[in-house]
């Protein structure tokens, strides 16, 4: 009864160690430093890029 127990802990044991799904080197990610805050507020009410005024040419359609 002993052997069953210490086989089935060793087993248990080896697959909770084998079996954890991470490959290769553990290390930590380089995080990426947090961009500058703007220099100048965002414009408001200013459309960007800026729309061209659509041309309404019927003369040549309506014929």
């Amino acid at each position: 009864m002993i052997a069953i127990l210490h086989r089935a802990f060793s087993i248990s044991l080896l697959i909770s160690l084998v079996g954890c799904g991470i490959r290769g080197p553990l290390y930590m990610p380089n995080v990426p430093p947090v961009p500058p805050a703007p220099s100048e507020p965002e414009p408001k009410g200013k459309l960007y890029p800026p729309v061209a005024p659509a041309s309404t040419n019927t003369s040549s359609s309506a014929k």
